[in-house]
């Protein structure tokens, strides 16, 4: 894949562009030409440094890594700096030696004729020049004659938009003349012509008669050299992806058959629509559950049982925040700190009202967790919110409750903190009789494989550890 250096950033707003249109196409031009390229910015001291650079996927590349923002070497690479001095391509004839690998190198001047502002830089192995098939020959050629419109102006569409693409495996590659003509067809493309329908000899055939042709490649047939596009469009039941630029002698176009991706993609979608559409149910439900117990709840006779039947509406509630939650995401994953902030307020208000004697607070981040840790963790954080209010301040004591959250490499931290009463003499989370602590410690160990910790001192301290190798956390040390 390509690489690329700031040094762009304090160009001139038109070399700029011009620039970083190279840069964003040099991965085309290696893979076309099955050689690695560099662009090299030509300094006010004459010294050319590598603003971006790009190794094939299609062969083995000349040199073993990037060189981006590295200053070249007059000496190894004189071809370079003659293209920047005389502001013409320069085809170096010795044999250079890396690794093992013999290649030649090559520069083209880019920007104004004579006074060019920078150096595309071109090595190709001898293993691809001493025996090129036909296929090889066509694709170099077609990424000489890319280097060639690209160093005089940026890709650009119709509108004046800056175009760029690259090589996608299964590509099918044509070459058009200029009578619009198809002069080379390459076997993927002579496939997706035919799945799409197209019957005849492809070589010779004029352009606009390919299935999708007139709307894909009429317009870049018609516009000056660097004119592109990219167009996907629909023929013979196929989905086609076509990618055109006009040269300065026809036009070279890469094809896509994405019919297969476009149904993955469609299935996908329906996939994660009636996801979504679950959860927004399973939310829809739980709501309705929690509403039914607090009308228990109110119904009933002892204190005993409304408190019961609070405490498992809270659990339901807490359970439905995180399915509200997966209702509008485009995935099975979410960020539960800010469930867990919707979650600790639902507990405080449950127990306190609007009563500020006890403040709450969130903080840390957790990062994208995957569904079922979210459920099992609004369970914890509620049950755990639940008991340090309840017990850390009887009779409407005042304090504070401090939830916090720490992603780090493999786990993921839960703490609990309060500077209320403290834990009772001879606690034992054993063997203690809490519901909600049961609870907590079933999912904790049984659904997260974790461990929960109580620690005394002012107040009480939970912390509640577990395993998480998911790397979308922020990777807290």
């Amino acid at each position: 894949m390509s690489r690329r250096h700031d040094i762009l950033a304090a160009a001139d707003p038109v070399v700029k562009r011009h620039l970083g249109n190279v840069a964003d196409n040099l991965q085309l031009v290696a893979d076309l030409g099955y050689g690695d390229v560099a662009l090299a910015v030509i300094n006010p001291d004459d010294v050319l440094t590598v603003a971006a650079d790009a190794r094939p996927v299609t062969a083995v590349a000349a040199l073993a890594a990037s060189r981006a923002g590295a200053a070249l070497s007059a000496d190894r690479e004189a071809e370079a700096y003659e293209a920047a001095r005389l502001g013409r391509l320069v085809q170096g004839t010795r044999r250079r030696i890396t690794r093992g690998i013999s290649f030649t190198s090559a520069a083209y001047p880019v920007g104004p004729p004579g006074s060019p502002y920078a150096v595309i830089v071109r090595n190709v192995t001898l293993q691809v020049l001493d025996a090129p098939g036909a296929m090889e020959t066509q694709f170099m050629r077609a990424a000489e004659d890319l280097l060639t419109v690209l160093c005089a102006a940026p890709l650009e569409t119709a509108e004046g938009e800056a175009f760029s693409t690259m090589r996608v495996a299964g590509d099918g590659v044509l070459r058009l003349d200029s009578e619009g003509r198809v002069a080379y067809a390459s076997p993927n493309a002579v496939n997706i012509m035919r799945l799409a329908g197209f019957e005849g000899g492809i070589p010779g055939t004029v352009a606009t008669r390919l299935p999708g042709g007139p709307t894909a490649l009429g317009p870049v047939m018609q516009g000056r050299a660097g004119t592109a596009a990219g167009t996907e469009i629909e023929a013979g039941g196929r989905v086609l992806d076509y990618r055109a630029v006009r040269l300065e002698h026809g036009v070279l176009v890469l094809v896509q058959d994405r019919t297969e991706t476009y149904r993955r993609e469609q299935e996908i979608k329906v996939k994660e629509a009636t996801i979504r559409e679950v959860h927004h149910r399973v939310k829809n439900n739980l709501q309705t559950i929690a509403s039914l117990l607090r009308i228990q709840a109110r119904r009933s006779k002892t204190e005993e049982a409304r408190r019961a039947l609070a405490e498992a509406t809270e659990r339901v509630s807490s359970m439905a925040v995180v399915h509200d939650m997966l209702a509008s995401s485009t995935e099975e994953r979410i960020d539960f700190t800010e469930a867990a902030r919707t979650v600790v307020d639902m507990v405080r208000r449950g127990l306190a009202g609007e009563s500020q004697a006890v403040s709450v607070s969130v903080e840390g981040s957790t990062g994208l967790v995957p569904s079922y840790v979210a459920t099992s963790l609004a369970l914890v954080v509620a049950e755990l919110v639940h008991n340090a209010i309840e017990h850390g301040f009887p009779e409407g004591g005042r304090g504070v409750v401090e939830v916090s959250m720490r992603r780090l490499a493999g786990e993921l931290v839960l703490t609990v903190r309060d500077d209320g009463r403290g834990m009772s003499d001879g606690f034992d989370q054993l063997s203690a009789a809490n519901l909600g602590l049961a609870i907590v410690r079933t999912i904790v160990e049984d659904n997260l494989h974790g461990t929960i910790s109580f620690s005394g001192g002012r107040g009480t301290t939970v912390t509640v550890r577990f395993p998480l190798e998911d790397s979308s956390g922020p990777g807290e040390e």
